[in-house]
């Protein structure tokens, strides 16, 4: 629910947290979710309606739990960096939505710098929807690269019991299908090389 004042020109409302929202004199305080005060013409507050502001409200939280998890974990403008042994992560709140979404970067062989992180690319981790919480989302990444940490060699023996250790697998599939590609368009392009150099050898 989202709060504004209903004698307000400039029509904006607020989170209940908002110092903002705490002036508005009882006798004009009105509440409704944020879709239907868009629908009246409202506008989100620049103050309570962004990465910054929704992270202190989980600071500490957040503070114990990559404490506990060996992460680390930076605010950097209006978006949180995430760091752990085996990837990052960078979780953006989307205004337009009112939620966060998480993006994974690949292939990081150990920690790298937060200068590195926030030039890295990222691709969107789709297994993981909409999330109103930060530390939704770092409790999924914990979960996420401790599998990964511990993930066989062999992908057939990956567990498939659940949802997610399907789509685990598949992916892992999917990984193995492309390096017998790779493997085998590097063996074809061995072979060329020599017949080539053999062809030379007879002009």
């Amino acid at each position: 629910m989202r709060m504004m004042s209903k004698e307000s020109s400039s029509k904006i409302y607020h989170r209940a947290e908002c110092r903002y929202a705490r002036k508005i004199y009882k006798r004009n305080r009105v509440q409704m979710n944020w879709e239907d005060a868009e629908w009246k013409g409202y506008r989100p507050c620049k103050c309570c309606d962004g990465g910054k502001f929704l992270y202190g409200l989980e600071e500490g939280e957040i503070e114990y739990f990559a404490e506990k998890y060996n992460m680390d974990v930076n605010l950097v403008g209006q978006i949180i960096y995430v760091r752990t042994e085996v990837g990052c992560w960078k979780i953006v709140y989307k205004i337009s939505r009112q939620k966060f979404i998480l993006l994974h970067r690949n292939y990081v062989k150990g920690r790298i710098s937060l200068e590195d992180v926030e030039k890295a690319p990222y691709h969107r981790q789709t297994d993981m929807s909409e999330a109103g919480s930060i530390m939704k989302y770092l409790k999924y990444i914990q979960k996420h690269d401790e599998f990964k940490q511990n993930m066989p060699a062999d992908y057939r023996k990956l567990p498939q019991d659940t949802r997610r250790q399907k789509a685990y697998y598949r992916a892992a599939q999917k990984r193995d299908e492309r390096k017998s590609a790779r493997r085998l368009d590097n063996l074809f392009a061995i072979i060329e090389r020599k017949e080539g150099i053999k062809e030379l050898s007879f002009c």
